[in-house]
């Protein structure tokens, strides 16, 4: 199962490392074109070729000024090929051959002909006696300059290539679930394959953390429903019993919805958490002394939000900021004896909420780990703090705030949190 695997991986990488290296050979070829091509025009070549034109002249000049002296004309020849290692051939205006120095001449490698008055008179064939110069070793020469930097391309193709094999196995591999995974890379490889390599990482990371939370989770809201459930099913054997009061049987319909209540409260928190798991938030501008008012009113809590600072909108998402709010006011009721107060703090660059109760307070360790989900009080008691605080956290950072918890003086506790504005 794993060769096919790796298989695929080498080939989703091969076609780059193919074209890598193709378009490194194409471009080292054409900038040794363009590099001759400019050094033709421009450099040393246009050079050559003036050079060369102007010792033609030069010699058709020497030429035209003995050309009436055969004895000098003849020297002149034989100056020219022993100088030059060359063979010379003398021809008169038809083309007879006149004087030949060394092999007669059936190329032109170097064709001078001396004029007079604008008329030729004769002409000069000069023949290197190696013949032209084969082009077959400058083509080697080019050939294995080509290919060194052609080799060179292919170890940078590979070099580039390697470190994405790896990232491509190391995905593959988080794929099928494996998490902890170690991507093996040369000290050397890119800085940007570094960075997306510990990218790579800490994604894989956080993945694995999460799923870890998620089970913690699933496992604690199942612990959380067999309670309410097991209490359902009790409350319902009991109503069965015809014999039963009618005010008892009341009081058994009151307590069955007060546990549906506490399930739906429950999943209404698991949905809570759904949205900021998926960054669901809508948020607009929205009236946070409303709001808290309403919470209050559904808490059937006789007291007004106390207002501090200038009331201002606030751009949040109004459904979690109620969750917010109700899980809060849920908790000073459950965990400390009522809420006493809401306060409602607008500050130049956020806006804070907290709700106090006349509970026993909280000590440090409570205070550090209250906002854990399904936090148990340390007391003893198999009571939870279930997902309470712990959605009240995560709401406040989803607005680019946090919650705290404090002790306030002369008992109960003050629970709260803060959004940005």
């Amino acid at each position: 199962m794993k060769e096919p695997v790796l298989k695929r991986c080498r080939n989703a990488v091969a076609p780059l490392h193919r074209r890598i290296f193709v378009w490194f050979g194409v471009a080292i070829i054409m900038s040794s074109c363009v590099g001759m091509a400019v050094s033709t025009v421009f450099g040393e070549g246009n050079t050559s070729w003036k050079s060369f034109q102007g010792a033609k002249r030069v010699l058709a000049n020497r030429f035209e000024e003995v050309w009436d002296e055969p004895d000098k004309r003849a020297r002149l020849g034989d100056e020219i090929a022993r100088e030059l290692n060359v063979d010379v051939t003398l021809r008169d205006a038809s083309g007879t051959p006149l004087h030949v120095i060394g092999s007669a001449c059936s190329r032109n490698d170097l064709a001078v002909s001396p004029s007079r008055g604008g008329e030729k008179i004769g002409s000069v064939n000069i023949c290197s006696k190696s013949g032209i110069p084969h082009p077959l070793p400058m083509l080697l020469g080019m050939s294995a300059m080509i290919g060194v930097l052609w080799l060179i391309a292919h170890k940078i193709a590979r070099h580039l290539g390697r470190p994405i094999l790896e990232l491509v196995n190391v995905t593959d591999a988080i794929g099928r679930g494996e998490y902890d995974v170690n991507i093996r890379l040369r000290r050397h490889a890119p800085s940007e394959i570094l960075h997306l390599s510990r990218a790579i990482q800490d994604m894989a990371g956080k993945i694995k953390q999460q799923l870890a939370d998620q089970r913690e989770l699933l496992a604690s809201v199942s612990h959380e429903l067999r309670s309410p459930l097991a209490r359902i099913r009790l409350v319902l054997e009991l109503i069965r019993d015809e014999a039963m009061p009618a005010a008892r049987r009341e009081e058994m319909y009151a307590e069955l919805e007060q546990e549906i209540i506490e399930i739906d409260d429950l999943v209404g928190g698991l949905l809570a958490q759904s949205r900021l798991d998926f960054s669901a938030l809508t948020t607009r501008p929205n009236d946070l002394v409303g709001l808290t008012a309403r919470s209050l009113a559904r808490a059937s809590l006789g007291f007004e939000p106390v207002v501090l600072g200038t009331k201002r909108p606030t751009s949040c998402d109004a459904t979690l900021i109620a969750r917010a709010l109700s899980n809060l006011l849920d908790n000073a009721k459950k965990h400390g004896a009522g809420a006493t107060g809401l306060t409602l703090r607008f500050e130049p660059e956020r806006v804070t909420i907290e709700v106090s109760d006349r509970g026993p307070g909280l000590g440090e360790r409570e205070v550090e780990r209250i906002f854990d989900p399904f936090y148990g009080k340390p007391n003893g008691s198999q009571e939870s703090l279930g997902l309470g605080l712990a959605l009240v956290k995560r709401i406040a950072k989803a607005h680019g705030g946090d919650a705290f918890a404090k002790d306030r003086d002369g008992g109960g506790s003050t629970i709260g949190f803060f959004v940005a504005c």
